[in-house]
């Protein structure tokens, strides 16, 4: 029974830990896309304002950016309400294997001194 908590435990240890990279990667990923409008705002000049081919080409570029952005934001929330979900299964986990090892250690001060931490594991 142990064992499949313990097994439980480090498959959900790595789900937050898939959980972390990719709120990191989206993480990236929101950070390149907010400092992209600003080098755009940054490389537009006069003489580029007044083409409209470019106006417009910057516009839809900005427009696709606003767009990624928001869906980057999308993904790493819904990234954050699944790791706070594992986290609270861990922490459910954590404790029911305290108590767990609490009832075994009751069970070997019971059956005395023959029987140690040593002998079940």
């Amino acid at each position: 029974m142990c064992e499949e908590v313990q097994a439980t435990v480090q498959k959900h240890t790595q789900g937050l830990r898939h959980s972390k990279e990719e709120l990191n990667r989206l993480n990236q990923a929101i950070q390149r896309l907010t400092a992209e409008p600003c080098e755009l705002d940054r490389a537009r000049e006069p003489r580029a304002l007044q083409e409209e081919g470019a106006s417009d080409s910057a516009q839809g570029k900005l427009a696709w950016l606003e767009a990624a952005l928001h869906q980057a934001k999308k993904d790493m929330a819904r990234q954050l309400r699944e790791y706070q979900e594992l986290m609270i299964v861990k922490l459910g986990l954590d404790f029911e294997i305290a108590t767990y090892r609490k009832l075994l250690e009751g069970e070997e001060s019971r059956l005395g001194p023959g029987f140690g931490a040593g002998s079940f594991r």
